[in-house]
């Protein structure tokens, strides 16, 4: 017999009862109604079990469970039972961990006030895996200051923290991690700053606060984020702001970053090379990004070799390159080059990639190469933030069934959802002639008309007045594919909208917009999109790329953007350094404002509309 057997052989009492069905229930059977996690993604800070043995080792969650049936009243089993979810979360079992805290939930007995920051602690954890960040941060944070242990306070933080981060709130990020080092045990102090900076470096400069905080050590790290921020451009200035900063906070953990910045010796663009494809099939996307580059040269004091990656493999593109001394290197342009130069980068120039990598961010950063791609995920995960910061109802998407179609809704989702969003309905078509039925099934058309089928057939002679209504629980659709795709989905959208539904208004990516289409679009009246500012004639310099068009009679508006990102990558690698260090930092490039995060170039777009047949940029 078993120890679990054992147990529920002794114990039937109606206390005791509800941790033995539960303890049988998570032993005998994997199936739970709560959905898996969505990823793996760890904690910064382990979950610990709520107390320890005597001896000093953390009870297992079976131990747990055991104390749980061995309980003489609600509160220890309560308290048992939490500590069985902790320690199941630390295990990784997070099925089990739901299990119990949904038990804890379901019970005739409420928490008790004594268990429950405990209990909003792991039901904190279960919202953290689940990429539920706000949910997370509102379960934990009313019951922050009860966490009267150590380890739950440092947890508690951490976890805040990082939710902060994951939904970009950086300042708010830094201020609970500066909070949560109170309660750490690092070797040095060095490991606590570097762990605030890596959320501050990333906080952007609307973020930061307008005036000095109150608080001395607070305020220490927001003027060295604020100084970065206001002087990124001004290195002697810059210098000069730190060195009076050493002087007012001589023994701030943030001494460190400082120092490091101060002592670092940042390479200027000497010798550059670009490796791009300038002929074969890829020559007028490298001929583009070509342009930008010595446009944007002619203004700098530095000039640029080409290396055509079409007639030379990544070898001996490295092999030029080191007879070149190449301080600087941009391109290659297409992925798979990037991903071989990954694998073997020259060690000691500055590395601006026009492609990235098929491999997730590894939170590492490498002071010494950029990646910059106009990823077309980047656009769906703006256009989620977008539908969820303008709309009020839940959206709906159409997209083709390919390989495609299916990352951009991936990418849609995972920003839609880090809102606490429930996962947003999907229509997908396999080919255009699935398009109309796919469009009515999905607003509710089908069904309506369906329902007005029935009462005819009950009615008999009696006329019926008549009038499909489509859903009233959505305000916005968005249209991932190119603009073939959505100039065939509009018209199905439009003519099945009824008088009753409320107005929806449908979003698109740049795909949408074309060179055939820039002075507007009739049949794409009311699509808004995002696009490149420069496209949109909302940059200082969009003449730039109003000529580089007349001149090249055969590029579309995709090579237009590729002109854009050559022109942005020279100052991206005059500021990578900085940019690098302090990713909050951005730019008001050609393709949109630009910043950096791991390594990679974040691009943020401008919106505009196709209203009374011109396109007009949205304020």
């Amino acid at each position: 017999m078993t120890g679990h057997e054992l147990v529920r052989s002794h114990f039937t009492n109606s206390v005791k009862g509800v941790a033995v069905a539960l303890l049988s229930a998570i032993v005998l059977t994997q199936c739970s109604s709560v959905q898996k996690p969505a990823d793996d993604t760890e904690f910064k800070q382990p979950v610990e079990s709520i107390s320890t043995q005597p001896d000093g080792v953390a009870r297992t969650a079976e131990q747990w469970l055991d104390e749980a049936v061995a309980a003489e009243t609600p509160a220890d089993q309560q308290y048992a039972l939490i500590g069985a979810a902790l320690a199941f979360q630390q295990q990784q079992q997070w099925q089990k961990s739901a299990a119990v805290i949904g038990a804890i939930e379901a019970a005739e007995a409420p928490v008790t006030n004594e268990n429950l920051p405990q209990f909003q602690l792991a039901k904190a954890h279960w919202h953290f895996k689940q990429q539920q960040w706000q949910q997370a941060i509102k379960t934990i944070e009313p019951s922050l200051k009860r966490l009267n242990k150590r380890d739950q306070r440092l947890q508690a933080l951490t976890l805040v923290a990082d939710s902060h981060a994951r939904l970009g709130e950086y300042w708010q990020a830094a201020i609970s991690q500066i909070e949560a080092e109170q309660f750490s045990q690092h070797d040095s102090a060095t490991a606590g700053a570097e762990a605030i900076w890596r959320y501050l470096r990333q906080a952007s400069s609307h973020q930061l606060p307008d005036r000095r905080p109150l608080t001395t050590n607070i305020a220490g790290w927001w003027r060295v984020a604020k100084s970065f921020h206001q002087y990124q451009q001004q290195p002697k200035q810059l210098a000069q702001q730190f060195q009076q900063w050493l002087s007012s906070y001589p023994d701030h953990h943030a001494r460190q970053i400082v120092e490091q910045w101060l002592a670092a010796d940042w390479q200027a663009p000497e010798n550059i090379i670009a490796l791009l494809p300038l002929s074969g099939r890829y020559a007028l996307q490298g001929t583009a990004v070509r342009d930008g580059l010595i446009a944007a040269a002619a203004e700098s004091t530095f000039t640029i070799r080409f290396i055509d990656t079409n007639r030379y493999n990544v070898e001996q593109q490295r092999e030029q390159a080191l007879q070149a001394n190449a301080t600087h290197i941009i391109g290659p342009l297409l992925k798979q080059q990037v991903q071989a130069w990954l694998q073997q980068p020259l060690i000691g120039p500055y590395h601006l990639f026009l492609n990235e990598a098929d491999t997730p961010e590894s939170g590492i950063i490498n002071q010494r190469y950029l990646q910059f791609a106009l990823a077309p995920e980047d656009e769906a995960r703006q256009a989620a933030a977008r539908i969820s910061e303008k709309t009020e109802r839940a959206p709906l998407l159409f997209s083709v069934a390919n390989a495609s179609g299916q990352r951009l809704v991936n990418s849609f989702q995972q920003r839609w959802q880090q809102q606490d969003n429930p996962p947003a309905e999907v229509g997908w078509y396999n080919q255009q002639s699935e398009m109309q039925g796919i469009v009515e099934e999905r607003l509710g058309i089908s069904g309506s008309k369906e329902r007005i089928r029935q009462v005819k057939i009950a009615a008999g002679k009696i006329i019926i007045d008549e009038q499909e209504r489509s859903r009233a629980d959505i305000d916005a659709v968005y249209l991932p594919g190119n603009l073939e795709q959505v100039r065939l989905l509009k018209p199905f959208i439009d003519v099945n909208l009824s008088p009753f539904a409320p107005p929806l208004t449908v979003f698109g990516s740049s795909a949408v917009h074309e060179r055939s289409n820039m002075s507007g679009d009739a049949d794409l009246s009311g699509v808004e999109f995002s696009e490149s500012p420069a496209i949109l004639g909302q940059h200082n310099k969009s003449n730039y790329v109003m000529d580089w068009l007349q001149k090249r009679s055969n590029a579309r508006l995709s090579d237009a953007r590729l002109f854009n990102m050559g022109y942005d990558s020279v100052y991206l690698l005059q500021q990578a350094a900085l940019l690098n260090f302090v990713p909050g930092i951005n730019w008001s490039g050609f393709n949109g404002q630009l910043s950096v995060s791991f390594n990679r170039v974040q691009r943020e777009l401008d919106w505009a509309i196709f209203k009374d047949n011109k396109v007009q940029p949205i304020e």
